[in-house]
C-alpha cells in the first residue's frame, strides 16, 4: 500500500512518574450529526509534552485545539502520558472507551523503549571493540552480540507494538502510526555514548512503524522529516512550542486530508 508520510520520532531521558490520565477524564459521547470527527492521541510525551513548554507555550493537544478552534464538530482527546512505554499503552490507554466512537487515531509510542535499551545495545557491541582478534572469532561474537539484541529487545518491541496497532485496527477510527525522530542529540553531554547506537536503534524501530502500518492498512507520520532543527526540541529529546506546533499541523493535515 501507499503511505501518507509527514515528518519524524524520539527519544525520553527525564525518568518521569508513569502516572496515567485522570479516569475522571470526560467519555466521549455518542456520535451524532453535529459531531464529523474524534480524534484521539494515544502515546507518550512527543504528544503529552506539556511538561516541557513554558506557561504561555502550547503543547501538541493545545495546538491542535487552537486549529479547530472555529470547527466545534471537531473534538481532540489526548490520551497520551509522558513517560509511557508501549507496555504502558497497552495496559492503559487501549481501555478507553470513547475509542470506540473515535473516526481517528494517532499513535506515538517506542520512545521511551527505546531508550531504557540504548546501554544494553553499547554493551553488546562493545564485545567486540576491544582487542584485536582473529577475523573469526570477532564475527562470532558481532553474530552472537547482534543475536542477543534481536531476542531481548527487537522482537519484543515487535511483538508490542503489533499486538498495539491490531488493538487499534479491531476500531472503525483511520489509524495514522508516528516514526520516532533523532533528538537534538549533538550537544547534550548526557548523550555522546549512545549518538550513534540511538541511531541504529531508531532505525531498526522504524522499519517496524513502517512494516505494521504496511500490515494493518495505517497511515505513516514520518517525524523525523518534522523536527529538523534544534528549535523543534524543549530539550534533547522533547517537543518544544514550536516542533509540537509542526506535529499538531501535520496530524490536522492528515485528520483534513480524508
Amino acid at each position: 500500500m501507499g503511505y501518507w508520510i509527514i515528518g519524524l520520532s524520539k527519544k525520553h531521558w527525564k525518568k518521569k512518574e508513569e502516572a496515567q490520565k485522570e479516569t475522571s477524564s470526560p467519555k466521549a459521547p455518542p456520535l451524532s450529526n453535529k459531531v464529523e470527527k474524534r480524534i484521539y492521541l494515544l502515546g507518550d510525551s512527543i504528544i503529552d509534552n506539556a511538561p516541557y513548554v513554558q506557561k504561555n507555550e502550547k503543547d501538541v493537544a493545545s495546538h491542535l485545539n487552537s486549529m479547530y478552534k472555529s470547527s466545534p464538530q471537531i473534538n481532540i482527546y489526548n490520551r497520551a502520558v509522558d513517560g509511557h512505554t508501549m507496555k504502558d499503552l497497552l495496559d492503559t490507554q487501549l481501555s478507553d472507551e470513547g475509542l470506540n466512537e473515535a473516526t481517528n487515531i494517532v499513535v506515538s509510542i517506542g520512545g521511551n523503549d527505546l531508550l531504557g535499551n540504548l546501554y544494553f545495545l553499547i554493551d553488546a557491541m562493545g564485545l567486540y571493540q576491544g582487542e584485536e582478534s582473529k577475523v573469526f572469532q570477532r564475527t562470532t561474537t558481532r553474530n552472537k552480540s547482534f543475536e542477543d539484541t534481536y531476542f531481548e529487545i527487537i522482537k519484543p518491541m515487535q511483538q508490542e507494538y503489533e499486538s498495539i496497532v491490531a488493538n487499534l485496527s479491531n476500531y472503525r477510527a483511520k489509524l495514522l502510526l508516528c516514526t520516532v525522530y533523532e533528538g537534538d542529540l549533538v550537544d547534550a553531554d548526557e548523550f555522546n555514548d549512545v549518538i550513534y547506537s540511538s541511531k541504529t536503534m531508531l532505525s531498526i524501530f522504524n522499519d517496524i512503524v513502517y512494516r505494521t502500518a504496511q500490515k494493518y492498512n495505517a497511515d505513516v507520520l514520518e517525524l523525523r522529516d518534522i523536527f529538523v532543527l534544534p528549535k523543534d526540541y524543549a530539550n534533547p529529546i522533547e517537543p518544544s512550542h514550536i516542533g509540537g506546533g509542526k506535529l499538531a499541523k501535520a496530524i490536522k493535515d492528515w485528520v483534513d486530508n480524508d
